[in-house]
């Protein structure tokens, strides 16, 4: 057996290294040197400040855009104090003289004020078949619409055969009866001067226009007038289901055979 005396080796033994270790230790000291360049380097760059390129045609763009906006406020600028200067100059124009004043106001007075509509005063003022609507709104309670609604119905009727026949009218209650009634004269002239419609010569449409007689009871009468011929008298139609006695009684006055 070999017996290696380690006390006794020097040290330059130590350092003594074979063609593959040589090769080795020369290839990481390589290893060594440029991983701590590459560190020293990377750490130069980060501490430099970051540098952007710049791009003309953005920087451009900018600057337009910031003119723009400048030109803008400006504009507004001026379109706001235009009412002010437009006031300050019509100002001389729009002073008034204190005569012209005084002429304005004299002209305002002399415009003509509403004219109050004349009323009647004393009973029996007004025909019952009064046709002009001026003279209904003479009576007291009567405006306008009343005195229209009141020649419409009474055109339609033929003319008023009492004085109740009013009530009829939309719009007239008791109380607005009862407060116009004494203003309202029927005298025998007045009863006798309505229309009366031949129930045996006019047609549907012209039978259904009267308002006492309607939908149904106007086919009854054409009915009746085919089955018998003409008819004679108010009794016939008394006959009838569709007629009641109130119906005949107010249409009696209106009708002629």
């Amino acid at each position: 057996m070999v017996y290696v005396n380690f006390l006794g080796m020097r040290w330059k033994d130590y350092l003594y290294f074979s063609p593959a270790e040589k090769i080795a230790v020369l290839i990481l000291a390589v290893i060594i040197v440029l991983s701590f360049g590459l560190n020293v380097l990377l750490s130069r760059r980060s501490s430099e400040p970051i540098s952007i390129p710049q791009n003309d045609s953005l920087i451009a763009a900018f600057e337009r855009l910031q003119e723009s906006l400048v030109d803008k406020e400006i504009k507004s600028r001026s379109y706001d104090n235009k009412p002010t200067v437009a006031s300050k100059k019509n100002r001389p124009n729009e002073r008034v003289s204190s005569s012209n004043r005084s002429s304005q106001s004299t002209n305002n007075t002399q415009k003509p004020r509403y004219i109050r509509q004349e009323k009647f005063t004393e009973p029996g003022s007004i025909s019952l078949n009064e046709t002009d609507t001026t003279e209904w709104k003479k009576v007291p309670g009567i405006g306008s619409s009343f005195s229209r609604r009141i020649v419409k119905y009474r055109s339609l009727l033929g003319g008023y055969v009492s004085i109740n026949q009013l009530k009829e009218v939309y719009g007239v209650t008791d109380e607005l009866f009862d407060a116009i009634a004494p203003f309202i004269h029927e005298d025998g002239s007045d009863i006798g001067d309505f229309a009366k419609i031949n129930i045996n010569q006019l047609e549907f449409k012209e039978i259904l226009a009267h308002p006492y007689i309607n939908y149904e009871q106007t086919k009854a009468i054409v009915n009746l007038r085919r089955r018998i011929g003409a008819i004679t008298s108010t009794n016939q139609l008394a006959m009838l289901d569709e007629f009641t006695s109130e119906d005949i009684e107010r249409i009696t006055p209106y009708l002629e055979f």
